[in-house]
């Protein structure tokens, strides 16, 4: 037993002797070669690039083979923005020694310490990280004996990439922008360059963290600039998204599925660096599609999304113009309030957005927010707070718009088509088709708050809409029952709504078929002035009932006057003139009812403020005299206008 214990004490002394005796002469061998020299050599050489190791370089060679190099430089393309290309505090590689036998690299581990990555596009296009292997400038001698292959690239392994405390710059000269990222902390493991890699780490963005989790199918082809497959995982604050689709490096481009969600719109574009202008709310959304990014467009096909209570589908491209967010292209809209983006009033906090929109259902209530104030309002005097459009400069946009319902002030449009375009707070939409309350209708808007003084322009001829509720949800009167034709010419300037009324100038034409005039008998005022006097024939259960009624009004300044009214019913035919002068909230009013089958009938006028009508007999035409040459004023200025 004892010389057993001896001769294995023999083996094992002379094993060490061997391996100390081979360390030290690999120590001495690597002491005579210029470490530096060579890794810097080694590296120009696989990427084409200038290298400079300014610090001290070390290498170890157990249990795997090591170096160590501090204060590394690779420069950038001739003419780049920035200094260098990569920066690194420390390189640390770590390679096993077995595998290098069969001509195969395994490196255990490779440790990035504080690189600053710059990655640029010219204004030609061309980026910056394509790599390209440095010619070898001198012919090599025809080896006496053949030599062993190289080493191949595909089959090199590493089983741990870290990049620690890092810093990722990107700049686009086709665009003048670009972003920073910091605190880059990513771990992936690499099985060769035609195999797929999975990163995970986390960066910083303008202060906020934002964790990732990428899988390249082939690295090598996106080194060489080439298409590969690229699926993504981010979380953040302010952004949660997945991608699964194809780039192309060379352009930094990408097209695939994408689906995003965040709680902001407004907050998300201001944390990228592209703040939207105004108070709108553009808060919750959710969008999912095919998506393409290129040259800074991001492009949507056949995509479903939600933003704040609006939910709609569509092809559409997002791109920066101006410093704001720009949108082109064809979308269907469900059903939404528009009046938050109008007037800049918040929706309900912790409105999260709603499933992705399905045609098939679209939402059943749609006020977000108190309905804005309507432009005229007859029951109520008007107000001197600034109208807000600050909304229409959030954004802007040149669309095809096809629309569900839509409340707009008090209004409610069921169904619409139409063009829109939105440039820095000017509005233009044409409406080919709208659908309201139980008519239909065309037309078109303007709306130009550029300036303090917002500017507005309606053009617009509605048929068989119910008379009642359109012009209750209009202009608060409800009065007036039956199916109505109405045009409109209106154009007004203002900041408030006092001015926008007191402004108003155009035409405006109705007729209304089979209805009933409610709150007055006029032909039993027609008949009886004094029952009407005592008020028996002017309460809220009082009414007309009418074949048909019509007007044309011409429009200055806020005034209307017209010289044709008319009201037929089955016992009168009652022509007119009037003025409603709506700054004022005043109404000068002469009827002529005429009987077709006989019977004493009395011309009258209705005059007053609107709270305070009275009903007076005009048979020496005195109210006759004084309407008349008002009319004739407004029907002149509105001419000139």
């Amino acid at each position: 037993m004892k010389g057993v214990w001896r001769w294995l004490i023999i083996i094992l002394g002379a094993l060490v002797a061997l391996i100390l005796l081979a360390a030290g002469a690999l120590a001495y061998l690597v002491s005579r070669i210029d470490v530096r020299a060579e890794v810097e050599r080694a590296i120009e050489n696989a990427t084409g690039r200038d290298v400079v190791i300014a610090g001290p370089t070390g290498v170890s060679f157990w249990p795997v083979l090591g170096l160590r190099a501090e204060d590394i430089t690779i420069a950038n393309v001739e003419g780049g923005r920035a200094p260098a290309f990569v920066s690194a505090g420390e390189l640390d590689v770590g390679v096993e020694l077995r595998p290098l036998l069969d001509r195969q690299v395994v490196v255990r581990n490779l440790v990035l310490q504080a690189p600053h990555i710059a990655l640029e596009i010219d204004a030609q296009g061309r980026p910056n990280w394509v790599l390209t292997a440095r010619p070898s400038t001198t012919p090599s001698p025809a080896p006496a004996t053949p030599r062993p292959p190289a080493v191949n690239a595909a089959r090199t392994t590493l089983k741990s990439i870290r990049i620690s405390d890092g810093e990722v710059s990107y700049f686009d000269a086709r665009r003048g922008a670009g972003w920073i990222v910091g605190d880059v902390e990513l771990r992936t493991a690499l099985d060769g360059l035609d195999r797929p890699m999975n990163v995970e780490g986390s960066v910083r963005y303008a202060d906020k963290p934002i964790t990732l989790a990428l899988s390249i199918a082939q690295p090598g082809a996106a080194m060489r600039g080439q298409i590969t497959q690229l699926t993504l995982q981010m979380e953040s604050e302010l952004l949660n998204a997945s991608f699964q689709g194809q780039t192309i490096a060379a352009s930094g481009e990408v097209a695939g599925l994408v689906e995003a969600t965040g709680p902001s719109l407004r907050q998300l574009a201001a944390w990228t660096g592209a703040p939207i202008a105004g108070e709108a709310n553009l808060q919750a959304f959710r969008v999912s599609g095919r998506l393409a990014v290129g040259r800074g467009l991001y492009n949507f096909t056949n995509a479903a999304f939600t933003l704040d209570r609006i939910g709609g589908r569509g092809d559409f491209a997002v791109t920066q113009r101006g410093g704001k967010p720009y949108i082109s292209g064809r979308l269907e809209l469900f059903d939404f309030d528009l009046n938050p983006y109008l007037t800049g009033q918040a929706t309900p906090e912790g409105q999260a957005p709603t499933a992705l929109a399905d045609a098939s259902a679209p939402t059943a209530q749609i006020a977000a927010v108190e309905a804005a104030p309507r432009a005229l309002d007859v029951q109520s005097a008007t107000g001197q707070a600034p109208v807000d459009f600050s909304g229409l400069r959030s954004i802007n946009a040149d669309l095809e718009l096809v629309t569900h319902a839509v409340l707009v002030q008090h209004m409610r449009v069921d169904a619409s088509r139409l063009n829109l375009v939105l440039n820095d707070g000017f509005l233009a939409a044409t409406l080919q088709n709208i659908t309201l309350y139980g008519g239909s209708g065309h037309g078109r808007f303007e709306i130009d708050a550029r300036e303090p003084a917002t500017r507005m322009v309606q053009e617009f001829v509605f048929d068989r809409v119910d008379a009642r509720s359109f012009l209750t949800d209009a202009i608060n009167f409800s009065n007036i029952e039956g199916h109505a034709e109405v045009s409109l010419n209106l154009r007004t300037r203002g900041a408030t709504q006092s001015e926008l009324l007191g402004a108003l100038d155009g035409a405006a034409h109705i007729e209304v078929v089979s209805g009933t005039l409610h709150g007055v008998d006029l032909g039993g005022v027609a008949r009886t002035i004094r029952n009407a006097l005592r008020g028996e024939l002017i309460a809220p259960e009082a009414s007309t009932p009418f074949q048909g009624f019509s007007a044309t009004f011409a429009i200055a300044d806020g005034v209307l006057a017209s010289d044709n009214l008319s009201f037929n019913t089955p016992d009168l035919r009652i022509p007119g003139i009037g003025v409603i002068d709506t700054p004022q909230r005043r109404l000068d009013l002469r009827l002529a009812p005429r009987s077709p089958r006989g019977g004493i009938v009395v011309p009258f006028a209705m005059r007053g403020p609107w709270t305070q009508i009275s009903y007076t007999a005009d048979i020496s035409d005195r109210a006759q005299r004084e309407i008349l040459p008002r009319v004739r004023q407004v029907q002149a200025q509105a001419r000139a206008n």
